[in-house]
């Protein structure tokens, strides 16, 4: 199916996706707890996560791929939107001191090349912090349904990625617990089950949150690993 922004819009706005966003920008401060007069950009639908930035930043960046076709964020003049190719990303070497990839991970169709412009990008004490759907996640056919996700990821799978295109996973968060839910006093209780972050609930979280740091000194002998298991996850696939 198409991907449209209208849905993003459409989902954010509702009280279920208000509800969500206040558990994920929860997350956000817990990876991110300050800021540090930082340069930072947002790649995908990143609007509503707008408040994880409101403070000590130098400058911030809102990057929307333009498969998702055009948005306009009405914020000061300090702050930037951009419709964007996802392998070319439209940002000097080394500008960006943060970048969060929400709405944006999932509908990638060459996560690679994505990573390795994210690593240009960023500077050498940079960290990217990924959002996604949970394969195992009991939200993952409504991110499908709703939103017209093509993929979802587990973290052993996200830390694969980020190691394999020189980055360092530093810690995952998970979020989402209960099913998605339509009556009102129900969805007010998705909050009290996000205490449930332990061994056995993680594997059916909806969401999946991965913080990484830019390895800025990846020895060259690990390509010849990382071509490895290219290959034999495509032999496998």
């Amino acid at each position: 199916m198409k991907i449209n922004i209208e849905n993003f819009k459409i989902f954010y706005s509702s009280f279920l996706g208000k509800s969500i966003t206040q558990i994920i920008l929860k997350k956000i401060h817990t990876l991110w707890p300050n800021f540090n007069n930082s340069r930072n950009a947002a790649i995908g639908f990143g609007f509503p996560f707008l408040s994880a930035f409101k403070s000590n930043i130098q400058r911030l960046f809102f990057l929307v791929p333009n498969k998702f076709g055009l948005f306009n964020f009405f914020i000061n003049e300090k702050n930037l939107t951009a419709s964007i190719q996802e392998d070319i990303l439209p940002l000097e070497d080394l500008s960006i001191d943060r970048l969060l990839v929400v709405n944006c991970f999932e509908y990638l169709s060459d996560h690679k090349k994505f990573l390795r412009e994210a690593w240009r990008i960023l500077d050498k004490d940079g960290e990217i912090i990924i959002i996604t759907p949970n394969t195992y996640g009991l939200w993952r056919f409504f991110y499908k349904k709703k939103l017209n996700s093509p993929t979802t990821f587990s973290s052993y799978e996200l830390d694969l990625l980020l190691s394999n295109n020189f980055f360092t996973p530093i810690k995952t968060e998970y979020c989402l617990f209960l099913p998605p839910l339509k009556n009102k006093f129900l969805i007010n209780k998705i909050r009290s089950f996000e205490v449930l972050n332990n061994r056995l609930t993680k594997y059916f979280a909806g969401l999946i949150i991965t913080k990484g740091k830019k390895n800025y000194l990846s020895p060259v002998s690990s390509n010849n690993k990382i071509v490895k298991q290219k290959i034999r996850g495509d032999i496998r696939a």
